[in-house]
């Protein structure tokens, strides 16, 4: 008997028989609690918009940040119960509760079903409680992103991760509404170099999170665990991931010169940051063809380095927010452009 006959159970049979505190244990690591570190990008708006010394802004965030965990762990249940199937041909996704069978279908959907009525139900009650009129959706903005993060996934699980290309996009749609739902959170503008700079890096991380996928099971395996790989050759992501690093790096440099930025800053010295965002990038690309590394999560879970250069960065950034219009610094890059 192989391993994977050892390890799958029939749909609904879970290996303690059904045991409460079991389902209870399985739905709690279906949730994948360590996924939860990319509702961060929720957070991002509070920095630079400089609100990092509001108390109220905080408490705002923080309970984005607890709606978007809810919802995307019912996000994680529903997509582990249409991938079941496939995931007991992948190597390590056939030890998903799901999968496995530890975790019944049934109960998985009923689990997502709450996770996201709570989701809902706090972005609801933020935006109720604490609706700005004036701003952008009449304060709803929260409640707003929310929802379309939501049914974009359903669709992405249901549907729209069979297609090739578009998968891709739709996960990197997927942190473009957390970053534009943790502005309406605290209800500052959502910059339109917001949604491009997230979009961009996030496509160039779906990628890279692709190609591990293509490279690391033989053809015959990665397009059983997800159909859509079948539709990627090797090149081709490749030569996507080079556009999109690019695109990524492109794209923070023009914010970082925007005049908006210059403006509201007083001073372009956000530039400084950029060293950090290409080597950033740079490493998780090399350190994603290292076996067992290719998922996002797990290089910054795992690699000391990464952590180094996002703690780094987010100092940096609110440093140079806070003080790089100060008359000390002010003038260090010349504005005006000359020789």
């Amino acid at each position: 008997m192989g391993e994977s006959d050892k390890t799958r159970k029939p749909d609904g049979i879970g290996a303690d028989g059904g045991c409460a505190g079991g389902t209870l244990a399985a739905i709690v690591e279906a949730m994948r609690p360590a996924h939860w570190v990319k509702n961060a990008f929720v957070v991002a708006p509070i920095v630079f918009a400089n609100r990092i010394g509001s108390l109220a802004a905080w408490a705002l965030c923080m309970a984005a940040v607890t709606a978007f965990c809810l919802l995307s762990s019912a996000v994680y249940l529903i997509n582990d119960v249409c991938d079941r199937q496939a995931d007991r041909s992948h190597p390590s996704k056939r030890n998903r509760p799901v999968a496995s069978g530890r975790l019944s279908p049934a109960a998985a959907l009923v689990a997502a079903v709450m996770l996201a009525a709570g989701g809902l139900g706090i972005a609801a009650a933020v935006c109720g409680l604490y609706r700005v009129e004036g701003t952008a959706l009449h304060g709803w903005g929260l409640l707003v992103w929310s929802v379309a993060y939501f049914v974009l996934n359903l669709a992405y699980s249901t549907w729209l991760k069979r297609k090739i290309i578009i998968d891709v996009i739709i996960v990197a749609l997927g942190f473009v509404l957390r970053a534009m739902a943790g502005a309406a959170a605290i209800a500052v503008p959502i910059s339109p170099w917001l949604v491009v700079c997230t979009l961009t890096l996030c496509l160039f991380i779906a990628l890279t999170k692709r190609r591990y996928e293509v490279t690391e099971l033989s053809p015959e395996d990665a397009a059983a665990s997800r159909p859509v790989n079948a539709g990627y050759r090797l090149g081709d992501i490749e030569h996507m991931q080079t556009v999109a690093t690019a695109m990524a790096i492109l794209t923070y440099g023009l914010y970082c010169l925007a005049p908006a930025t210059i403006h509201r800053i007083g001073s372009a010295n956000m530039v400084w940051t950029i060293p950090l965002v290409i080597y950033g990038m740079f490493r998780y690309n090399v350190l994603s063809r290292i076996i067992g590394k290719g998922d996002p999560v797990a290089v910054l879970m795992r690699d000391r380095v990464m952590w180094l250069v996002l703690v780094v960065y987010v100092l940096l950034a609110m440093l140079v927010i806070q003080f790089g219009g100060s008359e000390a610094m002010r003038d260090v890059l010349d504005l005006g452009g000359g020789g």
